[in-house]
């Protein structure tokens, strides 16, 4: 879409001799039309005669035909636009103007540069339009809202296509690093050697599942996980729809010293204000809204993303979400929501760790669940790239005691799947490494 400006009015932001010096370039180079296609669209030029000469030079590209001043001519006079065009006499002036094509791609991100502020200006006419409506659902308005805005981000990003020799000097320098570094993940570190061994770590852009039955400590290696992430500088959010900020605090203070967070409850211990100190620096935010939509969780990602980078989302957990639009059953409300978690991972570029509720039918106790045993649907096996499992011993064990807690790498697209067993201390909600007590998030 073109913008146009009364005279009373600034124009639309555009760069008319960029413009002509793309397709100047066009007509003198052959090869010139493929450093710009997937770059350029018809609608990208701003001067109406520009992009129908841009229509035709594509139109040519598409028959697999020769691009030069002649037959963009006829192709523009087969398309009855000659003469909106300019005529022959204005393709020989832009011929004239550019003596050789080395800057074509310079200037084709000149002219992308400029469109992208004109639809910018339109994004912004129609969020006013839509506020000027006085609409009664805020929050849809709102995500619409953010959706212009960061589609146009994305797609500022992702203008071009990349050869295989770029990606491939990319995963050389990752595998050489590999090489340097063996002992380090690639990905976010889950703190917890015995899953870093399956998952070299959690990939951005992935959706990761963490599934048990209640009280076997799904929300305890959540925020193990964010907190070990946090340590090493990975920023965090934690949208929890079970527990309020105060529980949530709590748990993380358990995680950092010797606070035993059942008496902090009752107000019967100290404080470690070290440990407060201490978690007060890390990137970690929190929301406690219950009932959470996705469409209002992606939202609040974004606007995490505003005030830090953000490496690692944690959602707490997935069958307490719910979705905008009505749904036919739960079924497929869970698989609007699996499939919205994965394209947020992708969308920010975030590790997006789901907690999940196992159905029934995977027991209580003593049982290794399945990954049919994910509560309310199988999208929720279809969409996520990983799935961790927890469950635990029927052996009651002495008061006191750490508890062992079995888990499973039950689904992993990247890497192998496997067994793994933590111990977990209740006192303080943690989990830590049986090979040795110190092998903490850290």
């Amino acid at each position: 879409m073109t913008l146009t400006a009364s005279a009373t009015e600034r124009a639309a932001p555009h760069d008319r001799d960029a413009e002509r010096y793309v397709l100047g370039s066009l007509l003198i180079d052959r090869d010139a039309i493929f450093k710009v296609a997937d770059l350029l669209r018809t609608e990208d030029f701003y001067i109406a005669r520009h992009q129908r000469i841009y229509a035709s030079a594509l139109a040519l590209l598409e028959r697999r035909e020769r691009i030069d001043p002649l037959t963009v001519q006829v192709e523009l006079a087969r398309r009855e636009e000659l003469d909106r065009a300019g005529g022959a006499g204005y393709l020989r002036e832009l011929v004239e103007q550019v003596p050789v094509s080395v800057d074509i791609e310079r200037n084709a991100h000149r002219v992308r540069d400029r469109s992208l502020l004109r639809r910018l200006l339109l994004s912004a006419r129609d969020i006013a339009a839509d506020a000027y409506d006085e609409p009664t659902d805020i929050p849809l308005t709102l995500d619409r809202a953010e959706q212009r805005i960061f589609a146009l981000r994305d797609e500022a990003v992702n203008a071009q296509l990349r050869h295989i020799k770029a990606a491939l000097e990319a995963s050389w320098d990752q595998i050489s690093d590999r090489v340097d570094h063996p002992s380090v993940v690639s990905g976010i570190p889950s703190g917890f050697n015995e899953i870093d061994r399956y998952t070299e770590g959690f990939t951005k852009g992935d959706l990761v599942i963490l599934a048990a039955r209640p009280s076997v400590g799904k929300t305890s290696l959540a925020l193990g996980i964010a907190f070990g992430a946090a340590k090493k500088g990975t920023g965090v959010l934690v949208v929890s729809l079970e527990m309020d900020v105060k529980q949530i605090v709590t748990r993380f203070l358990g995680l950092t010293g010797q606070t035993n967070i059942l008496t902090l409850r009752t107000g019967s211990d100290v404080l470690d204000t070290g440990a407060a100190d201490a978690l007060s620096r890390l990137p970690i935010l929190i929301d406690d809204t219950p009932g959470i939509s996705v469409m209002e969780l992606r939202m609040k990602a974004r606007r995490a993303m505003s005030h830090m980078e953000i490496g690692l989302v944690v959602v707490d957990y997935l069958q307490l979400m719910r979705t905008s639009e009505k749904e036919e059953n739960r079924v497929q409300e869970i698989s609007t929501i699996t499939r919205n978690l994965k394209s947020l991972a992708r969308e920010l570029n975030v590790v997006v760790l789901a907690l999940s509720q196992l159905s029934r039918a995977a027991g209580d106790a003593g049982q290794e669940p399945k990954l049919s045993t994910l509560r309310e649907s199988g999208s929720i096996e279809q969409d996520s790239d990983q799935v961790l499992m927890l469950w635990r011993d029927k052996e009651e064990v002495p008061p006191g005691a750490p508890k062992v807690i079995k888990g499973s790498v039950a689904k992993n697209r990247n890497g192998p799947t496997g067994h793994f067993e933590l111990y977990f201390e209740p006192e303080q909600a943690r989990f830590f490494s049986p090979a040795r007590e110190d092998d903490l998030p850290v």
